[in-house]
């Protein structure tokens, strides 16, 4: 085991809002472990149900006061989740078959019976954000996104950690971008303000750049936040703060406050662009309300992590896997 010291935690030029509903789907939640996760371990289950998934989905919309709209925002906060657990030791042949079935489903295909229920769960998402007014461009994105997630997120991590190999700085941050899943989670806020960004304006490389900063920030304040479980675990490499101790052969505190500088370099950065942003008209408005909203999911994570009593972070909150593995994320 790693020795433990101060942690630092991460802090931002925006404010914090706190959801109306933040405490109110945890019955919901607990009917979608029992009905549509049984193809996981009863242990796993016990213990998710501990980890308040759910209501990070309600601290990071937390402009979103209406039940009906948030249900599948807060389905996807858990499906998402259990999703990244669950294939973490998954042969990279099973896992392309998995992905590209999600795709399908999320996309528009209905479960078999006999597939596993998260596929349920991702279809009933799907049918309620477009009951919500979200339009089928939309739902291409962000399973296209979900997608990049696993591709470009999960499946890049895994053969570092199945060679026990360590990614250089550069690579860790463009991996961890994707595998922490928030350019696909991103996506969530359009049906929590009701307005889904048309296509060109998505593809702006302003609004790119500033989708990417929103999961490299909320991917290392991630790191910040499960770092002392993480320590308990000899093979963990996906943290900033190692990475940085291995390539810059500093100390554990030298690498914590040198991943605090990287970090709130990006928040200058994003803060930066947030105030001078591109000519959208006519949708301006609609943008910059896009914008605040992704500074509210910044800081929203970050409360999450530090006020919203979740066990996920406790050395026996790990998730595990089918084969009885804890796994780190």
């Amino acid at each position: 085991m790693r020795n433990i010291v101060h942690i630092p935690k991460p802090s931002y030029p925006w404010p914090t809002v706190y959801s109306p509903i933040s405490e109110t789907f945890y019955k919901e939640e607990s009917i979608w472990y029992d009905t549509d996760y049984d193809f996981m371990k009863p242990e796993s289950i016990k213990r998710y149900k501990k980890q308040r998934l759910v209501q990070v989905g309600a601290f990071m919309s937390p402009t979103t006061a209406d039940r009906d709209i948030f249900r599948p925002i807060g389905r996807f906060a858990v499906y998402v989740t259990t999703f990244d657990d669950y294939v973490e030791l998954m042969p990279l042949e099973e896992l392309k078959i998995f992905r590209d079935r999600i795709f399908e489903v999320m996309t528009g295909e209905d479960p078999r019976p006999e597939e596993r229920g998260i596929l349920r769960q991702m279809a009933a998402a799907r049918k309620e954000f477009l009951a919500n007014g979200m339009p089928q461009f939309w739902i291409d994105r962000i399973s296209t996104n979900f997608h990049r997630f696993i591709t470009y997120g999960i499946m890049e991590e895994t053969p570092f950690k199945f060679n026990k190999t360590d990614p250089s700085l550069a690579r860790y941050l463009m991996i961890r971008a994707y595998s922490i899943g928030m350019v696909t989670y991103g996506d969530l806020i359009e049906p929590a303000t009701g307005f889904a960004l048309p296509v060109d304006i998505y593809n702006h490389p302003v609004i790119q750049r500033l989708v990417m900063l929103l999961a490299t920030i909320i991917a290392i304040q991630n790191d910040y936040a499960s770092i002392r479980k993480e320590m308990t675990i000899e093979s963990e490499r996906f943290n900033i703060i190692f990475i940085l101790q291995n390539e810059q052969n500093i100390s554990f505190e030298e690498a914590c406050i040198e991943g605090l500088r990287i970090h709130d370099e990006f928040v200058k950065e994003m803060e930066s662009l947030s105030i001078c942003l591109p000519d959208f008209s006519p949708y301006q408005k609609e943008v910059e309300n896009y914008v605040y909203h992704m500074k509210l999911m910044v800081t929203g994570c970050n409360a999450w992590y530090y006020e919203g009593g979740t066990q996920r972070y406790f050395p026996d909150g790990f998730a595990v896997t089918p084969n009885g593995q804890q796994v780190p994320t």
